[in-house]
């Protein structure tokens, strides 16, 4: 199979299945002009892998990752799933509720800290499968840091210091992101935080690689999606209160100043986020 029109059908998903397009332009075209030109589109329409590591970041413009340059990424979560039927749960006055607000209270606690480190960060949603419950998941935030201008052990050490202010076995930092090619491979270490020494290496930092540091951390299968969601009971489904609240570093928040709008819509994002930066909290 010829890599690109491989890549469109790995990738793509139109109402006319990308089969019958590859097969229509390999007749009309010729295979080799028509590989050429499966090369053009994957490049002009950003076509990324679907389980490109990108795609749990927003990348428009005047985003955290349009503005990087040459950066490392951390991930951290500090959920832990728990046994819903327990006794200790069951005492609580609002029982779930009650737990998924402590982990409210300490994901605002843990953005402050990465605030403090002068780093970006991004929030996005994964789901921890009940250990013991039947197609219910358990939701909440994972913390996706962007490590500025520190220099890969800087960044290292302090990832690994706050990891070990909630008590986080292992962190998973990326290699810098050198480009930004769509067919991009990017490469990662999982590290033992007591130790500080590599545990894992993996060539190619997928969503998947995600879901499996969450998962052995967790003792329990992690997913970014859940297929067939809709026959699944997600306990926190409706968590919310980190959203919108993708913190910019200063550094960040002047290129933002400074950028200039290239459509009507980067004009409105923008505009938004000069307004969220005058926020009195905003840095705090």
């Amino acid at each position: 199979m010829r890599e690109n029109a491989k890549y469109l059908l790995d990738n793509v998903n139109f109402e006319i299945p990308i089969c019958s397009w590859i097969m229509y332009l390999d007749n009309f075209l010729g295979k080799e002009k028509a590989e050429e030109f499966y090369e053009y589109l994957i490049n002009a329409r950003d076509i990324k892998r679907l389980n490109d590591i990108r795609n749990l970041i927003s990348c428009i413009g005047f985003s955290i990752y349009s503005l990087s340059r040459n950066e490392q990424l951390a991930f951290i979560s500090i959920f832990k799933p728990f046994d819903t039927e327990s006794e200790l749960v069951a005492n609580m006055k609002s029982g779930v509720k009650d737990v998924f607000d402590h982990y409210e209270k300490r994901n605002v606690e843990l953005l402050k800290n990465i605030k403090k480190l002068g780093y970006s960060c991004e929030h996005t949603k994964f789901n921890w499968k009940d250990k013991k419950l039947k197609d219910t998941y358990q939701r909440e935030y994972v913390h996706i840091i962007f490590s500025e201008g520190d220099t890969c052990e800087q960044f290292k050490k302090n990832i690994i210091k706050l990891a070990k202010k909630y008590n986080i076995e292992e962190v998973l930092i990326t290699d810098n992101m050198e480009d930004k090619r769509t067919q991009m491979k990017l490469k990662s270490n999982i590290i033992d935080v007591n130790t500080g020494k590599v545990k894992e290496n993996i060539e190619d930092t997928a969503i998947n690689t995600v879901e499996n540091y969450l998962s052995d951390l967790s003792g329990t299968k992690v997913m970014f999606n859940i297929p067939y969601e809709n026959n699944k009971k997600i306990l926190n489904k409706d968590v919310h209160y980190l959203n919108m609240q993708n913190y910019y570093s200063k550094q960040k928040q002047e290129k933002v100043k400074k950028g200039r709008p290239y459509s009507f819509n980067s004009a409105m994002i923008r505009s938004a986020l000069l307004n969220r930066f005058k926020l009195e909290n905003y840095n705090e």
